[in-house]
């Protein structure tokens, strides 16, 4: 398992040095991502993805399960207060609303996501003001055992504002 830990850093010159420690230090380059203003210029560190960046996953999660439940209401809806329907279609009651369930998830999931790419990811609400300021917000992805030395590593670094 992966954990996902986030270092706020002043400028670009700090997150090239910081980037560099990681390396050194044998974190893969493909787990070190950076997320700043779309104004300042990033060079050749490896921009956030949009998952990480935007709240995609959260509100994706969201609509699975918003959807799902609006989508099994209606099924019940359609079996108790209009019979007609479910024995127009010569199905059992328990396909469509299966069927209903599915729907109303799988709707709910694309609305959901599309709203939420454009959307700032919750998680990082705490450093979008420094974003906005200028700072760089560094990402990495490392393994659970390794989080304490990547921690050290960039703390020792003395990049913090």
């Amino acid at each position: 398992m992966k954990l996902k830990l986030n270092f706020l850093l002043p400028d670009i010159k700090a997150a090239n040095r910081a980037s560099e420690a990681l390396l050194l230090a044998r974190v893969d380059n493909k787990n070190i991502s950076f997320l700043a203003n779309p104004d300042t210029y990033i060079g050749e560190l490896l921009p956030a993805s949009t998952i990480e960046s935007t709240n995609m996953i959260n509100d994706g999660a969201r609509g699975v399960l918003t959807g799902a439940s609006i989508g099994l209401m209606i099924g019940l809806y359609m079996h108790y207060f209009q019979p007609w329907i479910t024995s127009s279609m010569n199905m059992h009651w328990l396909s469509i609303l299966a069927i209903t369930t599915v729907f109303g998830a799988a709707a709910s999931t694309l609305g959901a996501v599309i709203f939420g790419v454009n959307m700032f990811n919750t998680d990082l609400n705490k450093f979008k003001d420094r974003i906005d300021d200028g700072a760089i917000l560094m990402i990495v992805s490392v393994p659970f055992y390794r989080s304490n030395e990547i921690s050290k590593i960039v703390s020792h670094l003395h990049l913090k504002f």
